[in-house]
């Protein structure tokens, strides 16, 4: 069990990602859109690595592209990780969300 059965759903977005659009993306604004994230997607810090996380699974995601603070040195990165969690397998069983990163919603809730 991990914990999702009293979590709310009703607050999480409708769709197939962790977000909805709040305005899209358009020449009045630069072509930056805005959203409204899920309340249960979080970027977690653990020793100065982030990755993207979901509090309803409980779970996390590697980071893929793009800027995450700590993943210079990945090597260092999954140590501090590895260290965080108890083990590589831990780690590999917390961070299995693969598409978190982009947003992709993985719990099927609302979809």
């Amino acid at each position: 069990m991990n914990g999702t059965e009293t979590k709310d759903t009703s607050i999480i977005p409708v769709g197939v990602y962790c977000y909805t659009w709040n305005e899209l993306p358009s020449e009045k604004n630069n072509f930056r859109g805005t959203i409204n994230k899920c309340p249960y997607l979080k970027r977690e810090n653990v020793n100065g690595v982030e990755f993207p996380w979901c509090d309803y699974l409980e779970k996390g995601g590697y980071p893929n592209g793009g800027k995450w603070a700590g993943w210079e040195d990945e090597v260092a990165a999954e140590k501090a990780l590895i260290e965080h969690f108890g083990s590589e397998e831990k780690m590999n069983e917390k961070l299995s969300l693969s598409l978190l990163f982009d947003l992709c919603k993985e719990c099927n809730i609302n979809e």
